[in-house]
């Protein structure tokens, strides 16, 4: 069989476009997009993704490569400057935010769990690259010409319109022995996005349409034996064996939560600008009313919701903080990152998520029912957005909780046993 993925040109050492960009300039052409963001949100609604033109803006600023590895064109700047990133977006567009956080994030995890071969392949001559990913293995993998061949069809891939890649759970069949979860790496000309991410309360610039792969096919290095959410990092990685950096060489969980609880604070803020924005205009209620600004039933809900949201931010950039550090420990040997410590850096960053989701709650009641429940408004986006959100997997922080104590029990009674 002949494929161009066959012929791909295995490239390194890949410059980025400007070599000297720092984190605090890559953070600040975020906060710079705010306004462009803020004025395109009902456009992005209606197309389901941001523009090309915004498309390229991020391009040019580097967004796409804050995690991917310099070695490959790409600024590998930590995971706390890509949360930071994220939530200025997100200040900007919460929608936009997400598309473009699930498919600049998941370089991260070709990075960490990918070999050298399939990284040079999937990054490219010039570094350009961007992935949606879908954990769950909706699809099938079964050998074929030397690669694999993919069946199925994988919904909710945030962020896919501008993917050159998606990243996909899959279940290896037809080896004599029960299926196996692995992970897939696939290139945008061996699949379809369906046209059909709509008809959602919020969310809707998120770009989360299904992918379809029929008789798709791979090569053997664009697949992994691992389970997505659950990869085994026991051994080290690919990735911090290769880069060098132990910023890959964590844990999924922990990582992926990052990525939705830095949209959703950054959209607990986009609340924020929009509440200040109404009340500075706005007078309340009685005679010779004074601005609502000036009101204290006005400044209270500004500023709860603004302690709120500063403690949702401070916990997230610190779990994106500690992330780093666990996976440093652990590649130094000092320390074996364990599953418990992905799962309680979920725990913590869902509980941040949440509130920011009390935050949104409160500006929205606040600000009464012309400027937030009117179609069209920005806060009766942000209250569909956030609503949207809540019904995220990843934030179902009461489902996940038994799962941390059992893991943790667990834990410590081994550790108990070995010191008898």
């Amino acid at each position: 069989m002949v494929s161009t993925l066959q012929e791909e040109k295995i490239t390194k050492d890949i410059l980025p476009p400007e070599p000297g960009l720092t984190a605090e300039e890559l953070v600040a052409r975020a906060v710079a997009m705010r306004g462009a963001l803020r004025d395109g949100q009902a456009a992005a609604e209606e197309r389901g993704t941001y523009s090309p033109e915004m498309h390229a803006a991020f391009e040019k600023a580097g967004f796409y490569r804050t995690l991917q590895p310099r070695r490959y064109g790409g600024y590998e700047f930590g995971v706390p400057v890509f949360s930071q990133m994220v939530m200025e977006v997100a200040r900007g567009c919460p929608g936009s935010a997400w598309c473009l956080c699930l498919a600049s994030g998941h370089s991260l995890n070709v990075a960490q769990l990918f070999g050298e071969r399939a990284q040079a392949a999937a990054f490219g001559p010039e570094g350009n690259f961007a992935a949606a990913a879908r954990a769950i293995p909706s699809g099938t993998a079964t050998r074929a010409d030397g690669g694999w061949r993919l069946e199925g069809t994988w919904d909710y891939c945030s962020g896919v319109p501008y993917s050159t890649h998606v990243m996909v759970g899959v279940r290896i069949v037809d080896e004599g022995a029960p299926p196996r979860p692995a992970v897939a790496l696939v290139p945008r000309d061996q699949w379809t996005m369906l046209d059909n991410w709509g008809g959602f309360i919020g969310m809707r610039a998120s770009g989360s349409n299904s992918v379809q792969m029929q008789g798709a096919w791979i090569p053997d290095y664009y697949l992994v034996r691992e389970d997505f959410f659950a990869p085994d990092i026991s051994q080290g990685t690919e990735g911090a064996r290769l880069h060098g950096n132990p910023m890959y060489a964590g844990g999924t969980l922990g990582f992926f939560q990052t990525e939705i609880s830095s949209i959703i604070v950054g959209l607990g803020y986009a609340a924020l600008d929009e509440y200040e924005s109404i009340v500075t205009v706005r007078k309340a209620f009685g005679p010779n009313a004074a601005l609502q600004s000036q009101t204290p039933d006005y400044q209270r809900p500004y500023g709860i919701a603004l302690g709120k949201l500063e403690a949702a931010r401070h916990a997230v950039l610190g779990a994106a903080q500690e992330y780093m550090d666990l996976a440093r420990l652990s590649m130094e040997g000092k320390r074996t990152y364990l599953r418990s410590d992905d799962m309680r850096l979920q725990a913590g960053m869902q509980q941040a998520a949440q509130l920011s989701f009390d935050a949104v709650d409160m500006l929205y009641r606040a600000a009464a029912t012309s400027a937030s429940a009117k179609n069209g408004t920005r806060m009766q986006r942000y209250f569909r957005d956030i609503s949207m959100a809540r019904t995220n997997p990843g934030l179902q922080f009461e489902l996940k909780a038994a799962d941390l104590a059992k893991q943790l029990f667990a834990e410590h009674e081994q550790s108990q046993a070995g010191k008898q």
